[in-house]
């Protein structure tokens, strides 16, 4: 396929090198600061046009049948809706953008179709994770009683990173990761941040560390732990422990190491279904979250391609990356108000949901 990319930062190198490497074409790429999209054309050796906007990629690139966006977070919903306006299929970087009302007006302009945009939540196509759900929507657990999400980088982001607090931003992965395992929208959810010792940052998030809480209507127990902290190394685990047994993804055993997907009976011995993944071994310079999760990028990639080509719905989309960023807005509000406790709710219907925001008071 054809694609445009805007956004030639960090993430943008890496979605552009992905779809690259799978066969397709970068016909032109773009952003608002004209020295990344050079630097960028540079490091990855496209002979392509360059543009400052969405609006002038459109434009001058009829041929082209598909964009990735991977901007600003505020940026997010501006930069895609040209091309989703122009019924060009869209990969975007998560979440929609950094306001909540901004995200449901987005919506608000295209609706809740599933095959113009896809979000980029990778760990929906995470090989180690999509094994834990199977297993889990196998029963082999039983009930869910509690889910712990942990997401701790090593370092703090780039200077030239956007950032709305460390929850908006870090959160957004891990609730998303959190509502699809259990197949619930949280019913309340509260939050803290904290200023762990000894770290200095080029930005600032409100803090490096975060511990957020939440139940769901049938009484799971949830936490999302979330820090730029983790001194040896980047670090993703889940812990879901159910009535029969606990599942264990991605114990820390090394960066970049082994996967471990365990599965604990109530016996307290490990499943036979028990099993081991690999991550990404790379060479040269690299974000440190890219061997964790960069064959499920590779993942998502062939996803989105397979159903642009073949007309079929887009397996993530604004509707979910929507049900997750209410949640960390609750969960962001939370901590700005010594841990308030809000209840959520959650409506297919967008306007209903918009409703219930306001209810929440999310919504101002």
């Amino acid at each position: 396929m054809k694609y445009g990319v805007f956004g030639a930062g960090r993430a943008g190198k890496i979605h552009a090198r992905i779809v690259m490497d799978l066969g397709h074409e970068i016909v032109c790429i773009g952003d608002r600061r004209e020295g990344a999209s050079l630097k960028t054309k540079e490091v990855l050796s496209l002979n392509c046009d360059s543009y400052s906007s969405p609006a002038q990629m459109v434009s001058a690139h009829p041929e082209m049948e598909a964009a990735i966006i991977a901007s600003h977070t505020k940026d997010h919903a501006h930069d895609a809706l040209p091309f989703i306006k122009a019924q060009i299929p869209v990969y975007l970087e998560k979440p929609l953008t950094d306001d909540l009302r901004e995200s449901f007006d987005f919506i608000e302009n295209f609706g809740t179709d599933n095959n113009i945009l896809q979000i980029g939540l990778q760990r929906r196509f995470d090989e180690a994770l999509c094994y834990a759900k199977d297993l889990l929507d196998k029963g082999l657990i039983g009930e869910i009683r509690e889910i712990r999400n942990i997401l701790r980088d090593q370092y703090p982001p780039p200077p030239s990173y956007s950032s709305k607090g460390l929850i908006i931003d870090m959160g957004i992965h891990v609730a998303d990761e959190a509502i699809w395992l259990t197949g619930e929208f949280p019913n309340s959810v509260w939050a803290r941040v904290f200023e762990a010792k000894g770290y200095e940052s080029p930005i600032d998030e409100g803090g490096n560390t975060a511990f957020v809480g939440f139940t769901t209507p049938s009484g799971i127990i949830g936490r999302l732990d979330l820090s730029r902290t983790h001194s040896s190394g980047y670090n993703n685990e889940t812990y879901i422990i159910g009535t029969e047994g606990t599942i264990h993804v991605g114990r820390f055993a090394g960066y970049p190491g082994p996967i471990p997907v365990e599965l604990w009976k109530s016996d307290g011995m490990l499943h036979e279904l028990s099993k081991i993944f690999e991550m990404s071994y790379l060479e040269g310079d690299y974000p440190e979250f890219l061997p964790r999760f960069e064959k499920a990028f590779i993942q998502a990639h062939k996803h989105f391609v397979e159903c642009v080509q073949n007309n079929k719905p887009f397996k993530v989309t604004q509707n979910d990356v929507l049900k997750a960023q209410v949640m960390v807005e609750a969960a962001h509000k939370s901590a700005l108000d010594n841990a308030k406790i809000y209840q959520i709710s959650y409506s297919d219907d967008l306007e209903e949901f918009r409703e219930m925001c306001y209810g929440s008071n999310l919504l101002d």
